[in-house]
């Protein structure tokens, strides 16, 4: 079923865990009915699938047999109901101070992002993961939307005091901007600090103009200090790939030509 042998070659190398939209648990659970890779899972009877699987998974089960089921989109994304940051940092750290400049990294980010599309959150939703794997989050309601992260920060840190545990070691940190709507769509109340407001904007496009100009962390909140130190990854998953530290010419530490990766020796 699966058209063409170089296609075939290609499935057959492709371990599971690498195939778009395929976790650990599924990865893990069709290891234990001996498929390890994307040949194995796309062999597998349809029937099994439909019976056993989700719609998700049977509808990558048809697209690495040569079924068109997921639409193309080539067009770039303009707009979003939610952005959601999360980054994963080692080793795990106990330390409250160093946790939280990892989630208000994120929060800067989301904004960052929000602020890019001129959009405002309604809400937002964090969440901090152990060295087990255990979440804890927490979802608020904003009075005002807002793409701020001063303000967000400070709304969520007393979330933040609640779901932290002393003594326990967090992995990874994460934060949902709920509900956007566009700049425009915001409506002020009648008392809402319109000039705070107004002088917060101006210090933001001020911010934003420098980080794309000098690169995306040039400027940063002093909470998230900590979180900017240092590298994401301390030791060996740290360290950076050679191909991240050339660049041809036009190309810059986030924007890269997406050059194959060949091994051995080209004769």
């Amino acid at each position: 079923m699966i058209p063409g042998r170089e296609i075939h070659r290609y499935l057959e190398h492709l371990p599971l865990e690498k195939v778009w939209g395929i976790g650990k648990n599924t990865t893990a659970f069709l290891a234990k009915q001996g498929k390890h890779t994307a040949l194995d899972f796309a062999t597998t009877p349809e029937g099994w699938v439909k019976k056993n699987m989700t719609k998700p998974f049977y509808e990558i089960w048809q697209e690495l047999n040569g079924r068109s089921i997921l639409p193309l989109d080539t067009a770039q994304k303009s707009s979003y109901y939610s952005i959601q940051k999360v980054k994963t940092f080692t080793p795990p750290s106990t330390d409250m101070t160093f946790v939280f400049a990892q989630l208000a990294k994120n929060i800067e980010n989301a904004c960052m992002k929000a602020r890019r599309y001129e959009l405002e959150a309604q809400g937002v939703h964090i969440f901090l993961r152990t060295s087990l794997f255990r979440d804890r989050g927490a979802k608020v309601k904003f009075s005002r939307s807002t793409a701020f992260p001063h303000e967000i920060l400070r709304i969520v840190e007393p979330l933040f005091e609640q779901m932290f545990e002393q003594g326990v070691a967090y992995r990874a940190t994460g934060v949902t901007l709920l509900k956007l709507i566009a700049l425009t769509n915001a409506q002020m109340e009648l008392f809402e600090p319109w000039q705070t407001i107004a002088k917060s904007k101006k210090i933001y496009d001020s911010i934003d103009a420098l980080r794309q100009r000098y690169g995306k962390h040039t400027v940063c909140l002093g909470v998230s200090l900590a979180a900017h130190q240092f590298g994401q990854h301390v030791g060996e998953r740290g360290d950076i790939p050679e191909r991240q530290t050339r660049h041809l010419k036009g190309e810059t530490r986030r924007r890269r030509l997406g050059l194959p990766v060949f091994e051995g020796k080209v004769v």
